[in-house]
């Protein structure tokens, strides 16, 4: 795992006049959760409960490594959950994301290049359906595992690992013209599944996907500092499904999409992405694609951040194969003081198979987070999460889940 060549990294740079910080923290969290099995009443195994109490203890621990060889950090989590009634979900799950900034490093071998590597991991029965990372103002291009797969889908409960490595380049020919490239691959695989018609009825069907994701393009720095990015990007998914009864899945597609990001206010950047994309799975099929998000820090105590994007990607549930992928998301956080602050989430989905409409998708969903500043190193967090399903096939579904906890770091 790319992870841990990043650790060794660290260790290079700690020979080269380097600063390393190390900030552990533990977590300790009492959630309600209305459905535990992520699924209709109706297919809640015989003998147990869909609501349950569950009790988290984890332990995250967090590396930053700064050097004239370039810039390295590490979050590495794991944790544990108890089930209060089913006990047979207790589980243990774990979290790596690791970045190198090689920038200052590559410029002496080849001035002008800028290079970022990085390497997201995570091993969980409950996959999140979104991925809100993208919409955060603050995140700084954080990687997460299932970036790459289509968002807002989320089926019933199963274990799985995914993972991700990606490295991104740029060169700058002038000050105004450059070329970048960047690639990366991604994998989601799934073991167990707690829901028994997993293994018969097709929506339930999971696929382990690897994906192969590059693009490349010029880009030009305009006289007010807005950027273009005449991106071709490439993308090829292979799938084999999880039960065995299907035959493997392997399409590929074909994108132009130029990206334009302007700072059209003194504090709002937008970033514009239109294009087309060719699927190369019956007929060479075209759609439209693009992306559009718009992100505002008024102040240091309020961040706003919207989202909407249309892409193909693949579904690594139900049919499994290329997913018409459209999605919305918003970001707001307000700081009321020094020790108490607000975040919420939001996200709207709509996924449809393509080029055969068989399968459909819709996931609502909502976090609202209030966090209070106890000491400067102890906080205490209350949330609550709606998420509602309407999935083709089965019957549609809700899950609540609130959650106090209680966090310090040193």
């Amino acid at each position: 795992m790319l992870a841990f060549g990043l650790v060794a990294a660290m260790a290079v740079g700690s020979g080269a006049q380097a600063q390393t910080q190390y900030t552990p923290s533990v977590l300790l969290s009492q959630r309600y959760d209305s459905n535990v099995y992520t699924t209709a009443d109706k297919f809640v195994p015989q003998g147990h409960q869909s609501w349950d109490l569950i009790t988290r203890l984890g332990a995250d621990f967090d590396i930053l490594n700064k050097s004239r060889l370039g810039d390295t950090s590490l979050h590495a989590a794991v944790d544990g959950n108890a089930y209060a009634y089913n006990s047979n979900l207790t589980y243990a799950s774990t979290n790596v994301i690791a970045k190198s900034d090689l920038t200052d490093w590559a410029q002496e071998v080849l001035p002008g290049l800028q290079l970022r590597i990085s390497d997201a991991f995570r091993l969980t029965p409950q996959q999140p359906s979104f991925s809100y990372a993208a919409a955060t103002p603050q995140s700084g291009g954080v990687p997460q595992p299932s970036a790459g797969f289509t968002s807002g889908l989320q089926g019933a409960r199963a274990n799985s690992y995914a993972n991700k490595v990606s490295t991104e380049g740029d060169y700058s020919f002038s000050r105004s013209a450059g070329l970048r490239a960047n690639y990366s691959y991604s994998t989601i695989h799934y073991g167990r599944l707690y829901v028994p018609l997993a293994a018969t009825n097709p929506t339930f069907n999971y696929w382990n996907t690897n994906i192969h994701n590059a693009a490349i393009g010029p880009t030009f720095t305009l006289d007010g500092g807005d950027t273009i990015f005449l991106k071709f990007a490439y993308l090829n998914s292979h799938q084999t499904n999880t039960a065995g009864t299907t035959p493997p899945r392997t399409f590929s597609t074909y994108s132009v999409q130029p990206e334009y990001v302007s700072k059209i206010f003194r504090d709002w950047t937008a970033r514009i992405g239109a294009g087309a994309t060719i699927v190369e799975q019956q007929n060479n099929k075209t759609f439209f694609s693009g992306t559009f998000s718009l992100t505002n820090d008024f102040d240091r105590q309020t961040r706003v951040s919207i989202e909407v994007s249309r892409q193909i990607t693949p579904a690594f549930i139900a049919v499994g194969g290329a997913v018409v992928s459209n999605i919305a998301q918003l970001y707001v956080s307000h700081s009321f003081s020094q020790v108490i602050s607000l975040t919420v989430r939001g996200g709207l989905a709509h996924n449809e198979a393509t080029p055969v409409k068989v399968f459909t998708q819709e996931i609502t969903n909502g976090i609202a987070t209030l966090d209070y500043n106890l000491t400067r190193s102890i906080k205490l967090s209350l949330s609550q999460e709606y998420i509602h399903y309407n999935l083709s096939g089965v019957p549609n579904y809700d899950k609540l889940v609130t959650m106090l906890a209680a966090s310090t770091e040193w």
